[in-house]
């Protein structure tokens, strides 16, 4: 972590380092023509592309990286992206509803077709009438097949996490073990083939997995996919971290996903005047996680690094941070 002279060298590549800024061109994410405009660019996938480990999608931190590593590679990873999936409470930790994990919507697919207009028609068993055109795409809008259908959730069809006790979402998406007791519910996105004792047309709760293992997922004739949502976010990055950053900060959106440790991501900016900067890395909760850059500095092109870790060397975890310049003015108040 460190700031120094711009030289040439090899930056991190894009699914890494999104953007980065220069002081003389330092704004706020373009807005949208209108602050009412419907923004149906991407909102909505199944990830089409499986970790590979059953149910250990490495938590849920881990699948909202996934999500957000998909989405990146076809241009929308400034959107933030969740994976749509629950969470049981267990050792005092309370439950996670995947409904309160995607926003308020609405959402689109990759063809830009409505999935839903907010979460109760997400949530509405008896809306069948975009099935197959809406909830069956990847990110790179390709067809799930049907015979892939078992999408997991972990969640019921209200969208809430299932009962604590009886494990229904992969020990909250850590494990991959062999066969009963581990299990997780799935959906299917197609809406067929549920009979009548189950929950109708259900996308979201269809049955519950024979293990967590890759082949337990694949079992029930899945793929280990599941769905991923980006929240509300007409001007990219709409967080609580961009909240208290400020409009005026430089901020570039960072995906800490699969890199290995070791590999530095650069940060660019320039000064046009000798001035104390400050640049920190913020999770999307706001939070100082890092602080590559507290120093009075030269006018002139500057590049801070960051590897990924904590103040003290310990790796942060999977997920989208941003990465924010302020001024010396905007230290002081």
């Amino acid at each position: 972590m460190r700031s120094s002279p711009l030289a040439p060298r090899r930056v991190a590549p894009s699914s890494a380092l999104l953007a980065s800024f220069a002081f003389a061109t330092l704004a706020a994410l373009p807005q949208t023509a209108s602050a009412q405009a419907v923004d149906s660019s991407l909102s909505f996938f199944i990830t089409g592309r499986a970790i590979g480990q059953g149910g250990n999608l490495g938590g849920l931190s881990g699948a909202d990286a996934h999500c957000q590593l998909l989405a990146d590679s076809v241009g929308a990873g400034m959107k933030v992206w969740r994976a749509y999936l629950s969470a049981q409470a267990v050792g005092g930790a309370p439950a996670v509803n995947a409904r309160d994990r995607i926003g308020t919507g609405p959402w689109f697919n990759a063809n830009r077709v409505l999935v839903a207009a907010d979460l109760n028609a997400l949530h509405d068993t008896t809306n069948v009438t975009t099935v197959t055109g809406a909830k069956g795409l990847t990110h790179r809008g390709a067809t799930v097949a049907s015979n892939r259908h078992d999408i997991m959730t972990g969640t019921r069809y209200t969208g809430l996490a299932p009962a604590a006790g009886a494990d229904s979402t992969c020990s909250n998406w850590t494990s991959n073990a062999t066969g009963l007791p581990a299990r997780t519910i799935v959906g299917h996105h197609n809406r067929s083939g549920i009979s009548s004792n189950m929950i109708p047309n259900s996308w979201n709760q269809a049955h519950v997995t024979s293990g967590c293992s890759q082949t337990n997922v694949e079992a029930g004739g899945g793929s280990g996919f599941f769905y991923c949502f980006a929240l509300k976010a007409p001007a990219g990055l709409r967080s609580a971290a961009e909240e208290r950053l400020g409009m005026n900060s430089g901020r570039a959106p960072y995906i800490l996903g699969g890199m290995p440790r070791g590999r530095e991501v650069v940060y660019r900016f320039a000064l046009e005047r000798r001035e104390r900067v400050q640049i920190a890395v913020h999770d999307l909760e706001g939070r100082v996680r890092a602080v590559l850059v507290d120093a009075t500095l030269n006018a002139g092109r500057h590049a801070a690094e960051w590897d990924g870790t904590s103040p003290g060397g310990v790796p942060l975890p999977a997920g989208l941070y941003v990465i924010a310049l302020k001024r010396e003015a905007q230290i002081r108040n």
